[in-house]
């Protein structure tokens, strides 16, 4: 049996299209056909039958498709293994990441990881917790790096960063030339941050409420996706119509921000150092390639911060 041929399979089963699997294939459509063809007659079964415009596996070749890929798993994984050993070692990692950690820890990670395995690609991704810790369910990410403050079936999160809570003000605003400030210094500003339906969005507004300090719910302005986008509404004119009436008064809370032109980020010295950790979080259940579970490995070992 083709080694080719089990891969083209599991190609044209994943796509379910002769022309896309062709493609990505970089093979010819008849070439392609011709392969599945050759594997039918060797099987003596069908294992693809028409969808409309497309196709679709039968029930045999459903049934086929689990032990090739299982297979052909265990296969790749021994081949990354003999390259390790060789110092040949390559493959791909597909981690997505809240915007936070993009400038700085996460590259700092990959590069560090890259010294020993240079040949390692990885495709980076940027998302909220939300949305990271879904495509992680549905097995389109290997790792996310987001925040994960409840168990979920079926993935393991390791701690691996805090990050301070800042006000983040412009350059001009009464508070600029301070390093750090408490709670109670900024509950008479109005205040910018994430939106609601993110879960950092709804941490801040309820320890803001719950207080005891004098936040008033109509000065909290929650509509914003992510602090750079914060930022950037404080460096508005006044009156901008598009943004926030007045952001030369306001103030912005954020986890952190690297620096950024005209405006001071000033740390919140009473909001705990760990009411923000960003986790590294993995499907359990998803196949994890050699070259992920070394990277999983040497994080948990280099930055576990519990």
């Amino acid at each position: 049996m083709n080694l080719m041929h089990l891969r083209y399979f599991c190609k044209l089963a994943e796509t379910e299209n002769y022309t896309v699997a062709s493609s990505e294939l970089y093979i010819s459509q008849p070439g392609l056909s011709g392969a599945i063809s050759a594997l039918e007659q060797e099987l003596g079964l069908k294992l693809f039958e028409k969808s409309g415009r497309n196709i679709k596996l039968t029930k045999y070749g459903k049934e086929f498709y689990g032990y090739v890929s299982d297979s052909l798993k265990i296969l790749d994984n021994g081949i990354s293994i003999m390259h390790e050993h060789s110092g040949k070692l390559s493959g791909n990692i597909d981690i997505a990441a809240i915007t936070t950690i993009h400038s700085n820890f996460l590259p700092s990670i990959i590069n560090e990881f890259r010294k020993n395995f240079p040949s390692i690609e990885f495709r980076i991704h940027q998302g909220q917790t939300e949305n990271i810790i879904n495509n992680l369910k549905n097995e389109v990410y290997d790792i996310g790096f987001c925040t994960y403050n409840y168990p979920i079936p079926g993935m393991k999160a390791i701690p691996v960063l805090t990050q301070d809570t800042v006000a983040i003000v412009r350059s001009d605003h009464p508070l600029a030339d301070k390093e750090d400030v408490l709670l109670a210094d900024i509950a008479g500003y109005p205040i910018l941050t994430y939106s609601e339906l993110q879960l950092i969005g709804k941490q801040y507004v309820n320890m803001m409420l719950e207080s005891g300090l004098g936040f008033r719910r109509e000065d909290i302005h929650c509509e914003y996706p992510n602090e750079l986008f914060l930022a950037g509404t404080l460096m508005q004119g006044k009156n901008e119509e598009t943004f926030y009436k007045d952001p030369v008064g306001c103030i912005a809370m954020a986890p952190y921000l690297e620096n950024f032109p005209g405006i001071s980020i000033l740390r919140i010295r009473d909001v705990p150092s760990d009411f923000r950790i960003v986790y590294m979080v993995y499907n359990e259940k998803k196949y994890q390639t050699h070259v992920t579970k070394l990277f999983v490995n040497y994080v948990a070992d280099h930055y576990s911060i519990y």
